[in-house]
């Protein structure tokens, strides 16, 4: 190993990994790309995406990149923000746990708002988006756990790092460009976890995906920054988390793409409009309730065992509103009860202040067991991929009992092809009628598609 580790990166990324992307990996990524899109749509006009309008968009232009949903253009880097931030709001969005985060949403809205800038058709994007795809991810594996664990948001920080890289390829960047793109990104990074069940929540993916384009742009014009922000003392591994090792980067350069992330271990898709470890939870009041159709008025008392990772992550239970109602493990076991499934009227600020929603809240216990505690060395490396067992317990003393060890949507337990057309059809009929959403995945599906006519046609 050299000093020259970030050179090695830019190689891996804008030479290498291109080579080796092949229809498959592109299929996978217009599945994002759709399943993206109905996630945006379902945050629509919602406040948080008023206010960012009203803030980023007060004077919009006449010319540029487009804003999903509204008919109004945006600089590239407005439009990535506001684009991304609709992705992650209602927490429906795809996530991966190698990266212990939501890849599509700092990452897509970057590579559509580049594509768009330089006429670029679908095949290239999904080139661009598969590559930060395989970054963002694979810097999740040598990063954490310690980096989540400190409270960083990967998201926000390894998204950023892939919406430059995707930006940089689509935007031609030289090597010497790309490197201090990475630089630039480096001191734009950012994003905490205390902020969860919060609209800067969902921030965290626009900053990432704008960030991304911004620093490609600046350093496309010559901006400068560090060359080797992953070489030598106060790179940012070691700034991010202690168990950082620039060897082991150096090692796993060689591995990236094969497979590609996207493809093995694949995809997780969301069935719940809510956060990724709670779908576990969710899945056992389903198939309780499928097996013994309990009556909520006969449950006295819920326990939910989880590994040590949940009451640190999902820190609001006793939600006060619908954004906190998704980081929720105790809200969103009770509204999973309530209301048979969870749905995305179920984490309205009304629906959270339910009466029985707090009875069924205040009959709940999560427990964290030996065998899930931090000290199992398999746990921690993986706390947000052990089993979830429920256990509900009547009046007259019975008890029912679900484990899940893998939630609907997972690699594992993958969502069916009907079940991610029933999602987009969900999200996209309030507001689109049934023969332009046809025509909106036919274009998403379409390698020749220009990404600037997909965009064009998501205005409502």
């Amino acid at each position: 190993m050299t000093a020259l580790l970030t050179q090695k990166l830019i190689q891996t990324c804008l030479v290498e990994l291109p080579k080796k992307i092949t229809p498959k990996e592109k299929a996978a990524a217009s599945q994002c790309l759709i399943d993206s899109l109905a996630c945006a749509y379902a945050a629509y006009k919602e406040p948080a995406i008023d206010m960012l309008m009203q803030a980023y968009l007060e004077h919009p232009p006449s010319t540029g990149c487009s804003v999903i949903g509204y008919a109004s253009y945006a600089r590239a880097d407005d439009a990535a923000l506001i684009n991304g931030a609709m992705v992650s709001l209602q927490l429906f969005d795809d996530n991966q746990a190698q990266m212990r985060g939501h890849p599509s949403g700092p990452l897509l809205p970057a590579v559509l708002a580049a594509a768009e800038e330089v006429h670029a058709t679908m095949d290239q994007a999904q080139t661009a988006f598969v590559m930060g795809y395989e970054l963002e991810c694979r810097l999740g594996m040598l990063l954490n756990p310690a980096h989540y664990e400190l409270g960083w948001h990967a998201t926000a920080t390894q998204g950023t790092f892939a919406a430059t890289m995707a930006c940089a390829y689509l935007l031609n960047l030289s090597p010497t460009q790309a490197e201090h793109a990475l630089g630039i990104a480096a001191s734009m990074a950012s994003g905490v976890r205390r902020n969860f069940g919060t609209m800067t929540m969902s921030f965290h993916s626009g900053l990432a995906a704008s960030n991304g384009v911004k620093a490609a742009r600046l350093a496309k014009l010559g901006f400068t920054a560090d060359t080797h922000i992953f070489d030598g003392p106060m790179n940012i591994g070691d700034v991010f988390s202690k168990e950082w090792s620039t060897q082991a980067l150096w090692s796993d350069l060689d591995q990236w793409g094969e497979p590609f992330v996207i493809i093995h271990p694949g995809q997780t898709f969301k069935l719940y409009p809510c956060g990724r470890p709670p779908l576990f939870a969710i899945d056992c009041v389903v198939e309780l309730q499928r097996k013994h159709q309990l009556k909520l008025s006969d449950i006295e008392k819920i326990t939910c065992e989880v590994s040590y990772m949940y009451p640190r992550t999902l820190i609001h239970s006793r939600p006060t509103n619908g954004l906190q109602g998704k980081t929720s493990l105790e809200y969103c076991i009770a509204t999973a009860l309530l209301d048979t499934r969870p749905v995305l009227t179920s984490f309205t600020d009304e629906a959270v202040k339910r009466p029985e929603i707090k009875r069924l809240i205040d009959l709940i216990e999560v427990r964290v067991p030996a065998h899930l505690s931090e000290e199992i060395e398999a746990v921690r490396k993986a706390p947000f991929e052990q089993p979830v067992t429920l256990t509900i317990k009547n009046k007259s003393g019975q008890l029912f009992t679900e484990t899940t060890t893998f939630h609907k949507g997972s690699p594992e337990n993958p969502a069916s092809p009907e079940d991610l057309d029933q999602k987009f059809q969900d999200c996209l009929s309030p507001w689109i009628d049934q023969t332009r959403i046809t025509h909106i995945l036919e274009l998403c599906k379409d390698s020749r598609t220009p990404i600037q006519g997909l965009m064009r046609a998501l205005c409502i």
